[in-house]
């Protein structure tokens, strides 16, 4: 949809996203195969008319956060944001990826449990991709901020996080605080050979999401949880 003469093109991926964002609840409640597409634009404040301009078919729908190009412009958004840190404050860089990640996990997940429901053979494929991207570009704000740790060791971290993410999908009572709070606590603790207090990593976890979001956090143990 291109607008009235004079104004810019819309955005056509972000409003996709915007009605993905607003059908996932349903989704998630009913399932791909019993949500209708009425429900759907009532849920997205659109007319029938308007949700198929956007989505030709349910299955566009339902499978648009496994589309290549809707995660790539999450990623694109977040690297936009934050990619400038990533070596200069690695900390800071390490929590806002945490965020990320769950944000984009429950992004993904109604999409996710449409396709085991539909079939999608290609799901796997397209999120492996995208978290295994997310992994590798956080490797050196990892070794950065976790000295003490060896490559393998690294690796091996990697790859919890990579086990919590896939669980998330499969897990529909996870929220979405509870795995940035389970990913962080992974990172903060790993491994217990390191031999740096985990105080001094406490302080600095807090320090980074006080950084990253403006609010001001008692940097005891108790406040790890928000961070």
């Amino acid at each position: 949809m291109s607008g009235k003469p004079g104004r810019p093109p819309e955005d056509r991926l972000r409003r996709q996203h915007e009605i993905f964002m607003a059908v996932a609840p349903l989704l998630e409640r009913y399932g791909a195969k019993q949500l209708t597409m009425r429900q759907a634009a009532r849920a997205a404040h659109l007319s029938l008319g308007g949700l198929y301009h956007y989505f030709p078919t349910k299955r566009d729908l339902v499978l648009h956060a496994l589309k290549p190009e809707a995660l790539d412009r999450v990623c694109a958004e977040f690297s936009a944001q934050y990619g400038h840190v990533r070596r200069t404050d690695p900390l800071r860089y390490l929590v806002a990826d945490v965020d990320y990640m769950a944000r984009q996990c429950f992004f993904i997940r109604p999409a996710f449990q449409a396709a085991l429901e539909l079939g999608a053979e290609d799901a796997w494929h397209h999120i492996e991709a995208g978290i295994d991207g997310r992994l590798k570009s956080c490797a050196t704000p990892l070794r950065q901020v976790l000295p003490g740790c060896t490559d393998d060791e690294i690796r091996s971290l990697g790859r919890s996080l990579r086990r919590t993410f896939f669980s998330v999908l499969i897990d529909r009572s996870v929220a979405p605080e509870e795995m940035r709070v389970e990913l962080l606590s992974l990172i903060r603790g790993w491994p217990a050979s390191v031999r740096k207090s985990s105080h001094q990593r406490e302080r600095q976890l807090v320090e980074a999401r006080r950084s990253h979001t403006g609010h001001r956090e008692r940097p005891d143990r108790d406040s790890l949880p928000p961070v």
